[in-house]
This record gives structure tokens, sequence and C-alpha cells, in this order.
């Protein structure tokens, strides 16, 4: 039972999710078919997971980064100008991550060597990045690519399997391990508890920053490669509208969003319900706004019910009394 309660934030997500898959039922017969359920969980969350597992990793430092999909859009465009140019997509696929990797590591760089705000300078970076990609490509973009490039987002393992489903669960299972089984992943945890503590302490605290924000990086150029194939498209302003998804899928799966508490395990019960959520709204024929409508909601609720929770405790728990004063005895 007391594992139980150590996990019973994830055992919620997991009944919200059952609800809202039977709700998806009510509203279309169709939703119970296995392919329309991997189709839909393939368009609503393979790309925003992959970024969730980085965007995870820099709010357990107590740090932010919402210029991740801005390198998703340079990712893509990057990759479909290797496509243009006949390079190899391995080749192409390596060059775009080492740029995302180099791009979140230059976050983490400002961040850490000024002492400034990640929230201003990866807002700034995002403007940057986006206009990098404009340079780059056009307002056209990129809309022919040629064949290896799209399989990994459009592909079928055993023509059963998204295969972009299938990075999802194997960049969950390294991140599953880097966070819970290793230095880093503990160091991580300790630095958004207590940032000053950790470095008093002899932790390398800007080094294990930029670290989390290059992985940060990484996570979003891999999930530029999932995007050109499911979409067929680069253009500059690509996923402009999925900050929203992946901030509410990290705060909602129960990672602090001041650092220092989460686990990968329920950012994936997230984004599964999230997913589940979103594509039984779109059975429903939900209007868009309403979509982000919902969405926002969740994200508020999710940072809502741990504040409530901490003033809950504060009010219940017994007042510190000054201690009574020695009794006067008779002297000896």
């Amino acid at each position: 039972m007391r594992a139980l309660s150590a996990y019973r934030w994830e055992l919620l997500l997991v009944v919200l999710t059952v609800a809202a898959a039977a709700w998806a039922t009510v509203l279309s017969p169709y939703y119970l078919g296995f392919d329309q359920i991997t189709y839909s969980l393939q368009q609503s969350m393979a790309v925003p997971a992959v970024i969730a597992a980085g965007l995870m990793i820099i709010v357990v430092i107590g740090e932010i980064d919402i210029s991740l999909p801005a390198i998703l859009a340079l990712g893509n465009i990057l990759f479909a100008h290797f496509s243009q140019i006949g390079v190899p997509v391995w080749l192409a696929g390596l060059a775009v991550v080492a740029v995302g990797v180099g791009a979140g590591a230059l976050n983490g760089a400002l961040v850490v060597a000024f002492g400034l705000p990640s929230l201003a300078v990866t807002l700034g970076m995002m403007g940057a990045y986006r206009a990098f990609a404009l340079l780059i490509g056009g307002q056209e973009g990129y809309a022919a690519f040629d064949e290896s490039y799209i399989w990994l987002g459009s592909a079928l393992i055993g023509d059963v399997m998204p295969a972009s489903l299938v990075l999802v669960a194997i960049v969950f299972a390294v991140f599953t391990f880097v966070m819970h089984g290793t230095v880093y992943g503990r160091l991580c945890y300790v630095i958004g508890n207590n940032a000053r503590a950790a470095r008093l302490s002899g932790v390398r605290v800007p080094l294990i920053k930029v670290a989390a924000f290059a992985i940060g990086g990484a996570t979003a150029s891999l999930a530029s490669l999932v995007y050109v194939g499911q979409y067929q498209s680069a253009r500059a302003d690509n996923a402009s509208d999925i900050l929203l998804f992946i901030v509410s899928a990290v705060v909602l799966g129960g990672v602090d969003i001041f650092g220092g508490r989460g686990n990968v395990v329920g950012v994936l019960l997230a984004l599964l319900l999230l997913g589940t959520l979103k594509n039984g709204m779109g059975l429903a024929n939900f209007p868009g706004p309403v979509q982000t409508l919902v969405v926002g909601t969740l994200l508020v609720v999710a940072v809502l019910i741990p504040r409530l929770a901490e003033l809950n405790r504060a009010r219940l728990s017994p007042r510190r009394r000054p201690p009574a004063p020695e009794p006067r005895g008779q002297p000896p």
C-alpha cells in the first residue's frame, strides 16, 4: 500500500485516461479499433512526446525552455534542405540532432553564464531560431522529400505499429533510466530542490544545467525528423502551437513547475490522457479553440492542485507553540 500511495497521482492519471477512452467510445463506435487508436496517438502525441521527455529534465532542474518548438522548426528546414541536395538520410539526421544539441546548449550557456531567467532567454532564442529557419527555407519551405526521409514519421513496423510510436517508447525507456537510474538524473533532482546547496556540496551545477538544455534541444531536433515524415512539410512556422500541449503534459504528469520533483512515467501517462482527450474531441468535432481551452484548463488545474494541497497541509499542521517555562522548584 505504501508503494501505491507514492504513485497516487500516476494512478489518478490512469483512471482519467480510462474514463476519457470510455467517453470517446460513446462518441464514436470506431474508437476502439486498434488502427484508429494507433493512428490517433501517432498524430496527437508522437511529436510532442519526444519533446516533452527533454523538457521534463529542464523543468526538473528548475528551468524552462520555450524555444524547443522553434528548434524543431529549424530542424525541419535543415532536414528538408538536406533531402533536396541528396545527403544520405542517416547523415542528415545526425547533423540535425547535432544542431539541436548546439542550440539547446547555447540556451543553457546563456542562462548559467549570465544568470539570466531561462524564460526570457528562451523566448528571445525562439525568435532567433525561427528567423534562421525562415532565412534557410523561405516563406514556402519544403513539401517534397526523398522517400527515406519520411520513413520515421510515416512507416509501419510489421505493418502494425507506427515507427514513431516505437521511437517514443524507446525515448521514454532511455529517459526513465537516465532520470531514475543514473547519478546525472539524481543530481538534476538535487539541483531542482536547492541549487545553492548543491553548488556548495561540490555539484557542478552549471555543467549539469547546460547538459539538460542540450538534451532538450536534442529531443526537439529528433522530433523534427518525425514531424517531416508525419506531415511531409517543413516550414519556419511548423509546431508554433505545440508548446501548450507539451508544457501541459509535463506539469500534468506531476513534474513540479518549480523543479525537484516528477517522474518520466507520469509524463507518459499525461501524454496518453491528453492524446485520448484530443482524439475524443476530434471524433466529436469539437472546434479547435475548445480543444485548446480544455488543454489550457488542465494545465492550470495541474499547477493549482499541488499548491492547494500544500496550503491545506500548512493549515492542518499544528502550530508550533513556544516551549513551556520550566516549573519553579524548591531550591536544594
